[in-house]
């Protein structure tokens, strides 16, 4: 039977992870404001693939390496934790728009994109853990419903920025606050999922 779960869970995350101020998000926004919402979108689309070949990766690394009960154990607290790290950091500053930084990287703003995903920390941290928890928990149906999410915020914010800013940045803390309990919950989800059987759930 065809599960929607996976896919809707997916959406929510790529949506809550793309949603918080970063190098990314100010570059799309900059790229929206002086020049074309098309040129925000390839940022977008850049980034995006650096988020593949890490997913890449991942999928590998829970294939070769998550084959034990310690190993997912660990993974999923880890994960979970660093979610939660990421929702309180999102809550805590969601009043703050995006900001329009182009940031140091030029060229293309496809090259932009990925140059700025592919070396962000934050980025390879959160797959090499949330990211690999989030993969052995949801499947491909999770990942794909993910990447669509990301696509729709991309979409979304270099749409929204080009031609209603102001009316964006007033419904932008909004969204922010929807994406850190979001974030939140995902967190506890993969805590929780390791706590039941230990707690007899």
């Amino acid at each position: 039977m065809f599960d929607l779960s996976g896919i809707v869970a997916g959406i929510l995350l790529g949506l809550s992870l793309g949603v918080p101020p970063g190098p990314v998000n100010a570059a799309i926004a900059a790229e929206s404001v002086k020049k074309s919402y098309t040129g925000g979108i390839m940022v977008g689309l850049g980034a995006m693939t650096a988020d593949f070949l890490y997913l890449i990766l991942t999928v590998i690394g829970v294939s070769v390496l998550l084959t034990g009960a310690t190993a997912r154990t660990l993974i999923s607290v880890v994960g979970g934790l660093i979610l939660l790290y990421l929702a309180v950091s999102t809550l805590k500053n969601f009043r703050s728009p995006p900001e329009e930084n182009e940031g140091k990287v030029l060229g293309h703003p496809y090259v932009k994109g990925l140059s700025l995903a592919i070396t962000n920390p934050m980025g390879i941290v959160w797959w090499a853990t949330a990211g690999a928890a989030f993969v052995a928990l949801f499947n491909i149906l999770g990942v794909a419903g993910f990447m669509f999410g990301l696509f729709a915020w991309i979409t979304s914010l270099s749409l929204a920025i080009h031609y209603a800013k102001s009316k964006f940045n007033s419904l932008y803390p909004v969204i922010m606050l929807a994406s850190g309990l979001c974030m939140l919950a995902f967190g506890v989800i993969l805590i929780a999922e390791v706590a039941r059987p230990v707690l007899g759930i």
